[in-house]
């Protein structure tokens, strides 16, 4: 076969291609969501003949038929343009080209021995490019055909003609595919969270609600750090946000409990906690009870304390200086309430801080103290792992000081996640403290409320800056029982299965198989579930429906066992718990089809002639 000129082979290509012009141009169109179709009689479009190579009618950047004659040489394949945005937008080329680029990367994780059958290579750029794509570059995807004496090989032109409509093809709507399902997800998950923050940052507390395997846990760590003003990571990174999650944690600006049966009170927010007494050798002389700070005073408490502060040092530090010649041997600091003032002072090698009220009427002279502070029980009290019983108020007041003098004191936002909020018996573990929940209420706040605990016996409020998000399963039988009180005082959140997530996990993983019949069983059991004849009750098929995790398996043993060992022992506990009305002849043909990754069959119905 002659070939002189690269406008030449494009012609002979968009005439041999025939009908396949069409097909691409139509499929373009709705892969790219284009208000109008390209030409579809032709596939290259050739305008420019500087130029030794063409791409696809209507490429730009993006995944694009790539074509090229230079150098005794035809190269063909898939390209990825970095060079320019054929329209204004906020992004740069290599923004607009990164999602084609992930999703070319996933699919070539399974695809690369089928290529290097095919001898596809790369013939401008490489893998590490497409991984961190650049302005100005361009990387080409696929194989050559040698031109001798302005001539190829017919056997190789047909097979190039072959793997374009072929392969090639295939590739480019699984790119264009898996870019599509991948944004849609994106485009979910930012206004999930937006909304998520959005209700936050106004009500304070939220509760993220929905059937199992949904992921209200699993996008509770997005949410708190997007919540805390983390805008470095990408937040549809799921190991690059639990890294930092993580981080966050062990800096106390994120707190994670699950609620159960038999948590309380003492538990949650103070409580009394055995501790073990010893003498100066070291032996036991018997168990004292002293309050103890629960996860939640811990969370109020993080949101004004700075990071990495050592308390037990700067009490330490406070006790050298208030002994100091400068200072005359005592410093005046403020009460609790702020309506009066202490006088405090220490001589070295006491156990215990001298405090005096100005307003003290005692007669024993102006070194006698009324209400001495034992240090050791101060730092514990501090640290929220005791209290100075003998003289709460003071003690407080003085470990104010302390944080005042080192400027311990700030206005952090902090994250408290309550997994699982509805299993608790709310009243027992929040107590008085549900009242401080409302936004209005919060310190400061318009109607700040001030409470008094029973234990430690000290004013506490709820700062502005603790944020709490909570998960509630709508299919829990004690769901209906949460206080109301809780109620009106979270806004409530609805995460829905989604299928594109199973379509997403996928295309990552190249398993179109699987991924055909873990689609239909979602949406047979969404129908199922949602069949007029099945659903009683006041639940609707979002509180019930299977979550998207359960269909997302690695192979087709992980998908059986997910089916018979997750699946259909929760559809059961909803036909058993009256939730679903289903028959003992429905419910066997269902679980049959399910198991063998199976649609139920629809029993045709019989006319009898009379």
């Amino acid at each position: 076969m002659t070939i002189t000129t690269i406008k030449d082979l494009i012609d002979k290509i968009n005439n041999d291609l025939g009908d396949f012009c069409k097909e691409f141009a139509i499929v373009r169109k709705q892969l790219a969501n284009l208000g109008r179709s390209p030409r579809q009689d032709i596939l290259f479009k050739y305008e420019n003949e500087d130029r030794a190579w063409a791409i696809n009618e209507g490429g730009g950047t993006e995944i694009q038929y790539h074509i090229f004659m230079h150098d005794n040489a035809i190269g063909y394949g898939l390209g990825f343009n970095m060079q320019y945005v054929q329209f204004k937008n906020e992004m740069s080329p290599s923004d607009y080209i990164r999602p084609f680029c992930d999703a070319f990367i996933k699919i070539s994780n399974v695809m690369k021995i089928k290529w290097d059958e095919y001898g596809f290579d790369w013939i401008y750029g490489n893998e590490e490019l497409l991984k961190n794509p650049k302005d100005g570059e361009y990387a080409l995807y696929g194989k050559t055909i040698e031109i001798n004496n302005d001539s190829i090989d017919d056997k190789a032109y047909n097979e190039m003609l072959q793997e374009i409509t072929g392969v090639l093809f295939n590739t480019y709507k699984q790119v264009f595919d898996m870019k599509n399902n991948q944004q849609i997800i994106k485009n979910s998950t930012a206004g999930l969270i937006a909304k998520c923050l959005q209700l936050l940052k106004s009500k304070r507390n939220i509760i993220l609600q929905g059937a199992p395997g949904t992921g209200k846990t699993y996008n509770t760590a997005a949410i708190a750090l997007s919540v805390l003003g983390q805008t470095d990571v990408d937040l549809n990174d799921h190991g690059a946000v639990m890294k930092r999650y993580q981080d966050l944690c062990n800096k106390e600006q994120i707190f994670f409990t699950t609620f159960h049966q038999s948590l309380d009170y003492e538990d949650f927010v103070e409580g009394l906690k055995p501790r073990v007494q010893t003498d100066a050798n070291g032996n036991n002389i018997g168990v004292t009870y002293e309050p103890v700070d629960g996860i939640f005073k811990k969370a109020c408490n993080a949101v004004r304390t700075k990071e990495n502060v050592d308390i037990v040092e700067c009490i330490d530090n406070y006790l050298d200086l208030i002994k100091s010649k400068k200072n005359e041997n005592r410093r005046l600091i403020p009460t609790k309430s702020k309506n009066s003032s202490l006088y405090v002072w220490w001589k070295e090698g006491n156990t215990t801080i001298s405090t005096r009220s100005i307003n003290s009427e005692c007669k024993k002279g102006e070194d006698y103290s009324p209400s001495p502070l034992n240090i050791e029980k101060i730092k514990l009290q501090a640290q929220g792992l005791g209290v100075e019983n003998n003289w709460k108020q003071y003690a407080e007041a003085f470990i104010d000081a302390v944080k005042a003098e080192y400027n311990v004191n700030e206005d952090k936002p902090v994250v408290l996640i309550i997994d699982e909020i509805n299993r608790g018996n709310v009243s027992k573990i929040f107590g008085e403290l549900i009242t401080l929940l409302e936004a209005d209420k919060r310190d400061p706040g318009e109607h700040t409320i001030p409470v008094t605990l029973p234990y430690t016996q000290i004013p506490f409020t709820v700062p502005s800056n603790l944020y709490i998000i909570g998960t509630m399963n709508t299919t829990d039988r004690s769901t209906g029982s949460i206080d109301y009180a809780l109620r009106r005082r979270f806004a409530f959140v609805t995460i829905k299965s989604d299928k594109d997530i199973v379509k997403q996990h996928y295309d990552k993983i190249g398993n179109e198989t699987l991924k055909a019949a873990a689609i239909a069983l979602f949406d047979d059991i969404k129908s199922f579930i949602e069949s007029p004849q099945h659903l009683s009750g006041d639940m609707d098929v979002d509180d019930l429906m299977v979550g998207h995790s359960y269909f997302m398996a690695n192979d087709e043993d992980d998908l059986r066992n997910k089916v018979e060992y997750e699946i259909i022992p929760l559809i059961n506990e909803y036909i058993n718990d009256g939730i679903l009305n289903v028959s003992r002849e429905e419910k066997k043909r269902a679980f049959e089809a399910w198991r063998g990754l199976q649609v139920i069959k629809v029993e045709e119905e019989t006319q009898t002639v009379v």
